[in-house]
């Protein structure tokens, strides 16, 4: 055989072997995508809360998110979520923060020295007013300390991630909504801190946020759930998960939240139900057992929201259909910290930038630290001159940056309002006008004018602080009349009217927070009408001598206390040397105690002591009566000298109107007293003392205590009977009177 053929089929015999191993040629595998999954959460006040529960679900179930939108409470919670805060961080939060003080309008307790939180509660009511022309505010509540605790949980994770919602741990969008041009607005840069604000703030109860030279509100105005916004995320979203805290069945409002939040639901209910349809899943906790401003029920809510997601697996999973689900959790880096190249304030038109400057303690050529930055801004709301105090950070590509204090004046002109009653005055009504931060000093000019018992006006100038030093003062000059009862030991009882005028020049040192020591110069001309025999009281006399005050007090509701103490002393004089008709010196001090015992009781020891040497003026006279001393007819005890132990227990019973800050309480008091004429004369103390035992209830309303007591005592019409008498006493409304 040729050798042709054989190598023909050698090279045959080769090329079938290699075709026989390799396998045969397959189809491609095609791989499926992530699905990209994203959540919306909508408004809904306290109701809110509910997303705490559900995103803990998420996270038991390893279902990651890869975008969060947010409309209001969904915003805040959303926007720390995203941020990197954990849904335990988050229920800790929900639980343990004072949610009655962050969305309060008032400066905190501890930030106020004694005499500001004293005049800050005088009144009921307190309107703006420009030229003497009161008008209402944008909102009652400036949201400020909420502003606080999200700038000192957000200002860093900000800047570490250049202001861009996409550079978060997990991409965020907030919703709110222009004023002026009525559109909604999805944010996805800036403040996340400022877009919280701007989705939480609802009309008419909290003002609106100022951003980029526009006034943003709630964005629940016009979407409260907002799984359109998620359209914004690229890339897209797979999957979207809506989360709904509204309630089912409408009930009863109970505040001006639950009334506007509940508004706003009824005029968005169509754009609602197209947000619905946009869902591919749509989770609703049960919230009708809560009230949208139920702040303080947070863990019921987080349960509710729990049981809702707990219920939306089942579908989860069906329309993920095996797929894995994508993953996007970025970590977020921290930068190193610039120098500040310089400070500036935006919005002093009326202050003076010297007068707050001092408050600030960031300097340029420090490094940026926003816990001290923030401490700063704390320190300049608390000054009590602004609405709003935030910051800007410019020159963001340097190693150095520009600070801007932005903030926001009050409204310096106010009228203030009040309103009380007690069935020994009657209806008294008060009105204060005033012009506060005179030439952007702090100093503020005021005057007050009171109908009923007394019918007083005032004028004069006030401030808490000198020159940046703590130090306070007051000048004063009044003119009014006023009804008094008397009795004493020698007189049968009656009545006379003090018409008087004159000022008062005070100065004082505040002694920390809760004390304050002052002196002054008092004198005024008292004149007497009479009604009924109470000696010779035909001519006036003249009052001039200085004075002395001390007094201190924890009580964080002046008129209605349930915890802390409070003690006072004062010294009064009038000497010969300085005009006075009469030379004495007049001593009182008073010590109260308030102890909760339990949850429930309150013990409320108590001691008056008043003392006086020289002829005491009958304007000066210590007087004593109503829920001064229980047992004693509504009029007034009139006394040289006094000393009166009194101790109450109040048992609490419930609360009015279902509001934690109107709690009612039943009153069991008793208290003893003895007054006499002469203190160097002590025989004649036994005689003149006197007891008292009643009971009745006290509770705290939107215009003020509540105070109703029945008592017996042996005080009768005629000290000479000592006969146990009956005596009733009512009152309500804070006690806003200068002179009393």
């Amino acid at each position: 055989m040729s050798r042709g053929p054989v190598v023909l089929l050698f090279c045959l015999f080769v090329l079938g072997l290699r075709a026989w191993a390799e396998p045969p040629e397959r189809e491609p595998v095609v791989t499926e995508p992530p699905v990209r999954i994203a959540l919306a959460l909508s408004g809904g006040g306290a109701l809110g809360f509910a997303h705490i529960g559900v995103l803990k679900v998420f996270e038991r179930e390893s279902i990651p998110i890869i975008a969060i939108s947010g409309t209001s409470m969904g915003a805040m919670l959303g926007g720390l979520y995203a941020a990197g805060y954990s849904t335990a961080e988050l229920e800790s939060l929900a639980l343990r923060a004072d949610w009655v003080r962050l969305l309060g309008s008032s400066l905190p307790f501890e930030a106020q020295y004694l005499p500001e939180r004293q005049q800050a509660q005088r009144y009921v009511l307190r309107l703006g007013q420009k030229n003497l022309i009161p008008f209402l505010p944008s909102g009652l509540v400036s949201l400020q300390n909420v502003e606080f605790m999200l700038m000192r949980l957000l200002a860093r994770i900000e800047y570490n991630t250049g202001y861009d919602f996409d550079s978060l741990s997990i991409r965020f969008r907030a919703v709110a909504v222009d004023l002026e041009s009525g559109q909604l607005r999805v944010m996805a840069k800036g403040r996340l801190e400022q877009a919280i604000r701007a989705s939480i703030a609802g009309p008419v109860v909290f003002a609106p946020e100022r951003l980029d030279g526009r006034e943003l509100v709630d964005g629940g105005v016009l979407q409260t759930l907002p799984v359109g916004a998620l359209d914004s995320i690229v890339p897209p979203c797979d999957l979207r998960v809506g989360v709904l805290t509204a309630k089912r069945k409408t009930q009863a409002v109970a505040s001006l939240i639950d009334v506007a939040s509940r508004s706003l639901e009824i005029a968005t209910s169509a754009e609602l139900r197209r947000q619905e349809s946009l869902a591919d899943v749509l989770i609703r906790p049960d919230v009708d057992p809560f009230a949208r401003s139920g702040f303080a029920q947070p863990a019921g809510l987080i349960a509710a929201g729990e049981s809702a997601a707990e219920a939306s697996l089942p579908r989860i999973r069906e329309l993920l259909r095996g797929r894995k689900a994508a993953r996007h959790l970025r970590p977020i880096r921290a930068r190193e910290l610039p120098i500040i190249r310089s400070i500036r304030f935006e919005g002093l038109h009326v202050t003076r930038e010297g007068t707050v400057r001092p408050e600030v303690m960031t300097r340029p050529g420090m490094p940026l630290r926003f816990g001290r930055l923030i401490d700063d801004l704390q320190r300049l709301f608390n000054t009590g001159l602004f609405e709003d105090v935030n910051y800007r950070v410019g020159g963001l590509g340097d190693d150095s940056v520009d600070v801007v204090i932005e903030v926001q004046e009050r409204d310096y002109g106010f009228y203030s309002f009040g309103i009380r009653y007690d069935n020994a005055d009657n209806l008294v009504v008060g009105l204060e006008v005033g012009q506060g931060n005179i030439g952007g000093s702090g100093a503020g000019v005021r005057a007050t004018f009171d109908l009923g018992n007394p019918t007083e006006a005032r004028l004069g100038i006030t401030g808490t602080s000198l020159f940046r030093l703590p130090y306070g003062y007051r000048l004063d000059g009044f003119w009014g009349s006023i009804q008094r009862s008397y009795h004493d030991e020698d007189s049968p009882p009656g009545k006379y009217v003090v018409n008087y005028r004159g000022g008062v020049a005070e100065a004082g040192y505040i002694l920390g927070r809760n004390a304050f020591f002052r002196v002054g110069l008092n004198g005024y001309r008292a004149a007497y009408q009479t009604v009924g025999s109470v000696g010779d009281t035909s001519r006036g006399e003249w009052v001039v001598g200085p004075s002395l005050g001390l007094e201190a007090n924890t009580f964080r509701e002046v008129d209605f206390p349930t915890n802390g103490s409070a003690s006072r002393l004062e010294i009064r004089s009038s000497l010969n040397a300085m005009r006075g008709t009469r030379q004495f010196i007049r001593f009182d001090w008073s010590a109260e105690q308030v102890a909760p015992v339990g949850p429930l009781l309150l013990l409320r020891p108590s001691i008056d002591v008043g003392a006086s040497l020289g002829k005491l003026a009958l304007a000066e006279r210590f007087r004593t009566g109503g829920a001064g001393f229980v047992g004693f007819v509504p009029d007034e005890f009139t006394s040289a000298q006094r000393a009166v132990v009194k101790f109450g227990a109040d048992l609490r019973l419930f609360r009015l109107l279902g509001q934690e800050r109107y709690p009612v309480y039943a009153q069991v008091v008793a208290n003893a007293g003895a007054f006499w004429k002469d203190l160097l004369t002590t025989s004649d103390v036994p005689s003149l003392l006197h007891w008292g035992a009643g009971v009745g209830a006290r509770t705290n309303t939107p215009v003020g205590p509540a105070q109703l007591i029945f008592g017996i005592g042996d005080f009768g019409s005629r000290v000479p009977q000592r006969s146990v008498t009956t005596a009733f006493w009512f009152s309500i409304g804070r006690e806003f009177r200068y002179t009393r």
